[in-house]
């Protein structure tokens, strides 16, 4: 007997097509780094490292040129 799936192959593509869009990194942190974040009012970890790394690639790409 075969399991039922509860989506669709063209679901679960759909979801494959649109993680390749991104890279996915982990990383780790001191303890205690989220609550810092979090306490200086971003609602969302991955946000702030996001704009984190941006910004920094931004500054090292101007040194770089």
């Amino acid at each position: 007997m075969e399991k039922e799936r509860k989506t669709t192959e063209a679901q679960r593509k759909a979801v494959y097509k649109y993680d390749d869009k991104f890279e996915r990194v982990n990383c780790r942190f001191d303890a205690g780094t989220k609550k810092r974040i979090e306490k200086a009012g971003y609602s969302s970890i991955n946000n702030f490292i996001k704009l984190a790394v941006a910004e920094k690639l931004e500054r090292e790409e101007k040194i770089l040129k």
